[in-house]
């Protein structure tokens, strides 16, 4: 059972957006809220699921050279986090967004935390790259709930 370490994420009822489950790569860094010029290392995740207005990934840690994800030294000032999401046939999505909710996992062997990002800028081509995969996607899973 994992334990919440702050808000608890919306369920796709309440969602204005509704999420597809995936596994997709993703890469993402730490822009410091306070100062601009302070950026983590790029750390590699895994998105476990998406929608047009945000993003979950499961994240090894909160913390990457000494810059949480979600603030920076106060709750009060938050932090960016700049993703760039691998989609299927070579296509990338890069989007800048903050830190909504995150949760430690403690069913990972490995500690685990997931995160739950909305987006807060995106190119309209990338908008258009991620509408059109998420189309796709939901697409694919109704087929296969079909067959079943």
């Amino acid at each position: 059972m994992a334990r919440k370490e702050t808000v608890e994420p919306k369920g796709q009822a309440q969602r204005a957006l509704p999420r597809t489950t995936l596994n997709l790569p993703i890469k993402y860094l730490v822009i410091s809220g306070r100062d601009e010029m302070k950026i983590s290392r790029s750390v590699d995740g895994r998105v476990e699921d998406m929608s047009l207005s945000g993003v979950v990934f499961t994240a090894p840690a909160m913390k990457i050279d000494d810059l949480h994800l979600s603030y920076d030294e106060s709750p009060v000032v938050r932090n960016k986090i700049t993703m760039e999401i691998d989609l299927p046939g070579g296509r990338k999505v890069t989007a800048i967004g903050e830190v909504s909710w995150y949760e430690r996992s403690f069913v990972a062997k490995d500690q685990v935390y997931h995160v739950g990002v909305t987006f807060r800028e995106m190119s309209a081509d990338d908008r258009d790259s991620l509408r059109e995969y998420l189309v796709a996607a939901k697409k694919a899973v109704k087929a296969l709930d079909l067959d079943v």
